[in-house]
Parts: C-alpha cells; sequence; structure tokens
C-alpha cells in the first residue's frame, strides 16, 4: 500500500514537472506579457485619441472665436461708418455702402435701413418697390434699439428670414441715433454661413462640425448647414454656465443627429457667444479602431508564432525550413485568389500559378510550371511590347499594362498585366509576380458605347457624328487625289403621314427599309449615314463628275418609290434627293451638307420624288428667303402691308356684287414685293398665321363699309392657307372668334381655300370649315382643276364656289376642246349646286365664251386689276 502511494505520488510530480516545464512556463509568460502589454497599449492609445481630440477642438474653436470677434468688431465699425454716411445723406452713404465693403471684404452681407417707424427704406439688395411696405417693426433686432433708451449699443440677432431678401440671416445692428432720440436701425444681414466661413477650414474632415450660440442657446450658424439647426436652443452646455472658463472642452451626444463627439468652446462674453467645435467620437477613435486591430493581430501574430517556434523546437532544421518556404510560396501564390496569379523567377521561368490561372488560360499548374513565361504572349500584342517590358523588368524591378494572353487552346484575351519582383530575404530566392486581370468585359462594354457613339440605333448606319467624321476624312482623300467628291442629301416625302396615320412602330419599319434600300443602290465604296428623323446622307468619293452622282440618286429614287408593306397594307412614300459635290460646290464639310440640304429643299418645292444638282442659283434663293423671312418679321408691325381689292363681276348682269382681299407688302427700301415672293416664305416661316389675322380684320372692316355703301348682299373673300389650319381652332385669336366678335352678317364673307389644302388636311380642319359654313360663312375652292380634289370632298363640305384656275381661262381660245372642257367644269358644278367664278379672265372674248358657258362670276384684269379700296369705291361707281 505504501509503494502504491509512493507510485502515484510520483506519476503526479512527474506530470507537474512537464506542465511546469521551463520551455511551458516561458510559453506561459510570453503570452501573458503579450496579452497584458496589448491591452495597456490599447488604453493608453484610446485615452491619447480623446485627450488629442479634445485638445484639438479646443483650440479650433478659440481660433474660430477669435476670428469671428475680429469679423464682429469690423461690422460693428462698418455700422458706426454706415450710420454717420446716413446720417449725411442717402446719396453718399450708398458710395460708402460700395466704398466700404472692404472692411468686411470675407463677408458677404446686405445692408439695410429701416426708419423710426418699423418701415424699410434702403436695401442694398433689393430696394423696396415705389409705394410698398415693407414693415420690420416685429423684428427683434428694431424692438432692441427702439426700447433702449437712446442707448448706442451693437445687437446680434438671432436668425431670422429676411421679408425682402426671402434668406437666413443674422442681423448686426445699432441704433440711428438724432439729438440722442431714435429714428432707426441700420442692419447689416450675414448670412448663418458666410459668419461661420472660418470654421470651413476645420470642418472639412469628416464628423467635424461648428457652432455659434448665444449665451441664450439660440444656434445662430452651424456648419456644415443641418436642416432646421437655426429653429432650435440648446441646453445642458458647460459653456452656458455663468462661472463657465473662457474655453474648454467636454462630450455630449448631438441632438439634432444623436452622433457622439468631443466638442471644444470659447466663450466671447462681451458679445453673448460662444463658439463651439465638435467631432464625431467614432472618426476621433477611427485609428484606434485599425490601432486595436493592428495590436490584436501583432498579439495573435506573437501568439502564433510562440505556437511555431514551440512546435519547431520538435523538428528537425530541415523540416522547418521546409515549412516555412511552402507558408511563404503559399502565402504569395493565394494571397489575391480572386484573380490569375504567376510565379516566376527572375529569369521568366515558371514556378508556380494560383487556381485562377487555371481557370483563365485552360492550363493546369503541372503543365506550366518549368515554361518560360513569354510562352503566354498573344499574338495580338505589338510589336516590341515583350522586349518593353524585359528592359522595365530589368531597370525597376516592375512593369505594367495591357497585354493579350494565349490561353492553352490556342485563344487569346485582353488583360491588364502587373509584374513586381519580390526582394531576397532568410528563406528563399527572389521572386517575380504577375498579376493577370481579364478586362474582356471592359473591351467589350467599349466597344458598345464606341458604337453606339457613332451608330444610329435604329438602321445600325453611321449617325451624324461619324458621318462628318468620314465626310472629312474623304474631304482630305479628295484634296491629294483630285477627284470629285459627292454627297446626296435624302429626306422621305410625306414620312409624318405614315407616323401619325399607321404609328411610329410601323414609321420605324418604314425607316429601317428605306435604309436597306439606299444601302442597296450604292456602291460598296459609299457610306450611308441616318442624320436624324427620315434624313439620310450619302457619302460618294471619286464619283467623276455630278452626272454619277445623278444616276446613283435616280436608282436610289426608284427603289424608295416601291411599295413598302406596313400593317398589312401597301404603303407608298418617295423621297427627295438633293446633290452637292467637292470642291466645285464648297471646300468643306459643313458648307457641302448645307448646300446638299439646299438642293434637297428645293427638289421638294418642285413636286417631290426627284433629285436636284446645287446650284449657286439655289443659294442666292434661299439667302433671299431669309432675308424675306427676317424682313417679315417687322413688316407687320411697321405696317407695310396693305389690302388691294379685285373686282368680282356678275357675267349675267356686269354688276361688281363681290371683292376679293389680296395683300400686297410695300417694303420701306425696296419697293412692292409680288406675293408670289413672300407669301411661301410666310407659310414655311409660320408668319402666315400672324399675317392672315391682320388680313381677316382688314377686310371684315371693309365689308361693313361696303355692305353699307353698295348693299347687303355685297361679299368678300378672304385667302386661308393650308398653314393656317394648323393654328388653334379656339382662342381669342382664333378666326372663329374674330368672326364672332365683329358679327360678321350672314354671307357676307367668303372663305378661298385651295384644292391641295382640302386634300391634306385633318379631320380638325374638316371641322373648322364646317364651323365656318355653320356661322353663315361661305367656302370657295381656288384654282380648281390644277389640283386632285375628288367630288367626295366637294359634296361633304357643301362648296358654295368654285374658281376655275386662270390657265383654263387662257386656253379657251385655242381650240374647242379647251372650251369643252371649261363647259364640263361649269355643268359638273351646277349639277352639284356650286356656283362657278372664272379666274383671270384678261379678253372680251373670253368672257363671251364664259358667260356662253353659263358661268356665273368673273374676275381679271379685263374688267379691274386689283386696286386699293378708293379705287375700287370709283371703279363701282363707274360701272354701275
Amino acid at each position: 500500500m505504501p509503494e502504491r502511494s509512493t507510485s502515484l505520488n510520483g506519476k503526479a510530480l512527474h506530470r507537474l514537472r512537464q506542465i511546469f516545464s521551463p520551455l511551458n512556463l516561458a510559453a506561459a509568460a510570453w503570452l501573458i506579457a503579450t496579452w497584458a502589454f496589448a491591452t495597456f497599449q490599447l488604453v493608453n492609445e484610446r485615452d491619447r485619441l480623446l485627450r488629442d481630440a479634445a485638445t484639438r477642438t479646443q483650440a479650433e474653436a478659440v481660433a474660430f472665436g477669435a476670428y469671428s470677434k475680429s469679423s464682429i468688431l469690423r461690422l460693428s465699425e462698418f455700422l458706426l461708418a454706415l450710420r454717420a454716411g446716413w446720417l449725411v445723406g442717402e446719396t453718399g452713404f450708398v458710395n460708402m455702402v460700395r466704398e466700404r465693403q472692404n472692411l468686411v471684404v470675407d463677408l458677404s452681407f446686405q445692408v439695410a435701413v429701416i426708419d423710426k417707424h418699423g418701415l424699410l427704406i434702403y436695401s442694398s439688395i433689393a430696394p423696396p418697390a415705389a409705394g410698398e411696405r415693407v414693415d420690420l417693426s416685429d423684428r427683434e433686432h428694431f424692438r432692441f434699439h427702439q426700447n433702449a433708451a437712446g442707448r448706442d449699443m451693437l445687437f446680434i440677432s438671432d436668425p431670422v428670414k429676411g421679408k425682402v431678401s426671402r434668406k437666413w440671416s443674422i442681423q448686426f445692428t445699432r441704433p440711428i441715433l438724432r439729438d440722442g432720440r431714435f429714428d432707426g436701425v441700420i442692419v447689416v444681414s450675414v448670412s448663418p454661413e458666410q459668419f461661420a466661413s472660418f470654421a470651413q477650414t476645420f470642418t472639412n474632415r469628416d464628423g467635424e462640425v461648428a457652432s455659434v450660440i448665444k449665451n441664450s442657446g439660440q444656434v445662430l450658424a452651424r456648419l456644415p448647414a443641418l436642416e432646421g439647426s437655426l429653429a432650435k436652443l440648446v441646453s445642458n452646455r458647460p459653456y452656458l454656465a455663468s462661472n463657465a472658463p473662457p474655453s474648454g472642452s467636454y462630450r455630449a451626444v448631438s441632438g439634432s443627429e444623436n452622433v457622439e463627439r468631443v466638442f471644444g468652446y470659447s466663450r466671447v462674453p462681451e458679445f453673448g457667444l460662444n463658439f463651439v467645435v465638435g467631432q464625431s467620437v467614432d472618426l476621433v477613435l477611427a485609428p484606434y479602431k485599425v490601432y486595436s486591430r493592428v495590436a490584436f493581430a501583432g498579439a495573435i501574430a506573437s501568439t502564433l508564432l510562440l505556437g511555431l517556434l514551440y512546435y519547431s523546437l520538435r523538428r528537425s532544421m530541415a523540416e522547418r525550413q521546409r515549412h516555412l518556404e511552402e507558408m511563404r510560396l503559399a502565402s504569395i501564390v493565394y494571397s489575391s485568389s480572386s484573380e490569375a496569379m504567376v510565379v516566376t523567377s527572375l529569369d521568366g521561368t515558371i514556378i508556380d500559378v494560383n487556381p485562377a490561372f487555371a481557370t483563365a488560360t485552360g492550363y493546369a499548374a503541372e503543365e506550366i510550371r518549368g515554361r518560360p513565361g513569354y510562352c503566354l504572349n498573344g499574338t495580338a500584342n505589338a510589336a516590341g511590347l515583350v522586349e518593353r517590358l524585359r528592359a522595365s523588368l530589368k531597370a525597376k524591378g516592375s512593369w505594367s499594362g495591357e497585354f493579350s494572353i494565349r490561353c492553352k487552346d490556342g485563344s487569346e484575351f485582353p488583360a491588364y498585366l502587373t509584374v513586381d519582383t519580390y526582394l531576397h530575404h532568410a528563406y528563399g530566392e527572389r521572386r517575380r509576380v504577375a498579376l493577370i486581370h481579364d478586362i474582356t468585359e471592359k473591351r467589350q462594354a467599349e466597344e458598345v458605347i464606341r458604337h453606339q457613339a457613332n451608330f444610329d440605333a435604329l438602321t445600325d448606319l453611321p449617325n451624324r457624328r461619324l458621318f462628318f467624321g468620314r465626310l472629312e476624312q474623304e474631304i482630305e482623300r479628295s484634296r491629294g487625289t483630285q477627284h470629285v467628291l459627292g454627297l446626296l442629301f435624302i429626306d422621305l416625302d410625306r414620312f409624318k403621314e405614315v407616323n401619325d396615320t399607321l404609328g411610329h412602330d410601323q414609321g420605324d419599319q418604314l425607316l429601317l427599309e428605306a435604309a436597306r434600300r439606299i444601302a442597296g443602290s450604292v456602291r460598296a465604296s459609299d457610306t450611308v449615314a441616318r442624320l436624324a428623323g427620315d434624313e439620310f446622307t450619302v457619302i460618294l468619293p471619286e464619283v467623276g463628275d455630278a452626272g454619277v452622282a445623278a444616276n446613283i440618286a435616280e436608282a436610289i429614287l426608284k427603289q424608295i418609290a416601291a411599295p413598302y408593306r406596313l400593317a398589312g397594307e401597301l404603303v407608298e412614300v418617295s423621297a427627295s434627293i438633293g446633290v452637292a459635290t467637292f470642291p466645285k460646290d464648297a471646300d468643306n464639310a459643313e458648307a457641302l451638307l448645307v448646300y446638299a440640304d439646299h438642293a434637297m429643299f428645293a427638289a421638294k418645292e418642285e413636286g417631290r420624288n426627284r433629285w436636284k444638282v446645287f446650284t449657286q442659283s439655289l443659294l442666292q434663293a434661299e439667302r433671299e428667303r431669309l432675308r424675306i423671312t427676317q424682313d417679315l418679321r417687322t413688316a407687320l408691325a411697321s405696317n407695310q402691308f396693305a389690302l388691294h381689292y379685285q373686282p368680282i363681276v356678275d357675267l349675267r348682269t356686269g354688276k361688281v356684287c363681290k371683292a376679293e382681299a389680296l395683300i400686297r407688302w410695300n417694303h420701306p427700301l425696296r419697293g412692292p414685293i409680288p406675293p408670289a415672293d413672300f407669301i411661301a416664305v410666310a407659310e414655311e416661316s409660320g408668319l402666315i398665321i400672324d399675317i392672315g389675322r391682320w388680313v381677316l380684320a382688314e377686310a371684315v372692316d371693309q365689308l361693313a363699309r361696303w355692305q353699307a355703301l353698295l348693299g347687303k348682299d355685297f361679299q368678300i373673300s378672304v385667302n386661308k392657307s393650308p398653314i393656317e389650319f394648323r393654328a388653334p381652332a379656339s382662342g381669342p385669336e382664333s378666326w372663329s372668334s374674330m368672326i364672332e366678335r365683329r358679327r360678321v352678317p350672314v354671307g357676307g364673307l367668303v372663305i378661298e381655300i385651295t384644292e391641295g389644302s382640302l386634300m391634306e388636311q385633318s379631320i380638325d380642319a374638316m371641322d373648322q370649315l364646317s364651323r365656318f359654313q355653320a356661322a353663315g360663312i361661305e367656302i370657295a375652292l381656288d384654282d380648281f382643276g390644277t389640283g386632285y380634289s375628288s367630288l367626295s370632298y366637294l359634296r361633304r363640305l357643301d362648296i358654295d364656289y368654285i374658281k376655275i384656275d386662270r390657265s383654263f381661262i387662257r386656253s379657251l381660245t385655242r381650240g374647242p376642246d379647251d372650251v369643252a372642257l371649261c363647259r364640263a367644269i361649269i355643268s359638273m358644278a351646277h349639277a352639284l349646286r356650286i356656283r362657278v367664278i372664272a379666274e383671270g379672265v384678261e379678253t372680251e372674248s373670253q368672257r363671251d365664251i364664259l358667260v356662253a358657258a353659263g358661268c356665273d362670276y368673273g374676275q381679271g384684269y379685263f374688267f379691274c386689276p386689283p386696286v386699293e379700296a378708293s379705287a375700287f369705291e370709283a371703279f363701282v361707281s363707274a360701272v354701275t
């Protein structure tokens, strides 16, 4: 029994010796010392950061207060000078406001003067308008000085919103005293942000704030500004106590943001102000968090090192060396597993790669080890790139740039390659590590952006930007080769009608098909582009002469004119094409496009579905049109227009029963301008709408006079342009409203429209004509026979008159066929109960033929040309 007891004691003693061996005791002491030291350092670092923050914010607050105090003193001196200037006179006072701004050059301010009744009588920003009363008698600063019994004191107000400026400001004021009695207040208003602007020098850091607070707790200013902060009162702050030291620091939670901060303050008791600077505790302790991680990392690293040393003592030196080398390689290769990495020797031989490399290139680690790193060099790399890479590694040990990587299967991908050299250390040789970042998606995104910037999204044709680039390139090439360059400007005719009728989706389909047809009609060397909407261009290099361009234009017109199937319907669309050539027509891209555009418009004006080559006469016509447009804008206001009236004669009786009102323009410099030269321009510019209203008003006034003079049955005809139908049909400026206001008698007014406008008008325009007829206004169809009106339109609108075009009247004496055609028109009109007016009657024989054919009325130079109102009256008197 005693032997067993001795044996047990021996085992326990042996175990104790193992546990408390010198190695274990040293390791335990090392652990205790390491963690105790880390804890001690953390506590000291936290306290140091808070002390430094308190010292820093207190110093900033003192500087803030000192600077602001000097600003207040300068404002006080400024107020005294302003008051003296005001007492001398307002003119000198205004000059002083401008001259003395240098006293407070760092403050944006407003100067105001309030009289003894509280009314604003001067403001440097927005003086009150004549008769305007701005009452400021309820303002704190006014009441203070009013009740101060004549004491001359500087007063600093709480933030107020100005009744004139409508902005928040702090009022610095002094009373105006005359003979020691209160006579008003001089005010300098400074924005809270500007007053506290000095604090911007140290509130730029995140989490720092600065405030100016009165002894009452009212916040005067805060940086950065916080919504609602100027309307708040603060309390329970050490600087608000009467016995508080001049400066100090404290910690508190901001009530407006619920953020704990370290605050420093500085008191300026002579002005009752406190200047406070605070920094977020979280941001103050941000370095502490980093330090704590470093400290704990150090402690953990020390612990791990202890474990490593502890373990290393039981291993051989060879095993320890191998283990450390593996750990080093693992640390290098796998430090960033998201990117492909390669470890090479200094001569470029691959030592190891990470799994991401195998995924990116298809090479397994076993396949690539031992091979030269330059086997990854792709064929897309520029010549000399590898040599520049080697030279940079040799000189600096590093290189970075874009590099094409060749994969195992022979494919390549673009990458951003970064190569660095790791220096020699005790456990291994120098190595180079290459980081490979695949930029395939980046390149694809750049290509998409480039394509979108240069190609039209709908048709995939070059857009305006790429078109101009290519046109300038072709012009430069043509300068060198002396070859002619052609440019076609293509505009689809009546494309808007397709959009409005079938919808924008079908309009897009039409544009796609038109683009395909245009591209199929040109040469491989030509460039087709879409500028905008239904406008296309074709660049034609080396066309030889304009004839080649004309042939291509003819082919395009033919292709575009072929029917389109849209929404189950066959739609026909034509095009107008303008042709310009370099260098004959223009010597730069912009001018060439403009001239081709001019030619296109000329083709459209000639009837569409045609091409036209640019000439200087087209340019001159365009300039003339522009000049007429500019002059038209002032002609109406300058009373340059006048109305002439051409009689319309009853062919059976010879009596003048109607008159057509025709506008005339007497230009002050150019003299009379024919209507044919300006009516179309007025329609294009939209000025015809205002001109038409003027014509209607003048004609209606003349109608009232002539119905009183010539009889109640007398009529005046007024022309209405198709463009005028696009103006609002209702409203005070509409024709319907004007006719209603002027109480035009039923049957007294005739509105003349053209066949073209009848066919092109919308349903709204047709409704306008119906409303005119309902109001007793008759409708005449002008230039009948030159257009394409159908009988259905004549019956639907119940046309009152048709006017046979002068071209038919002019041909009456040429043969029986023309007379028969005229008779047919008159018979058809009478069958539809429509009266007929023949225009352009110039001879007696024409009149006799019309009388024999049964025509109702005649109009033309045979009877009387268009004349002024007085001459018209004289003519009527002569024939009556």
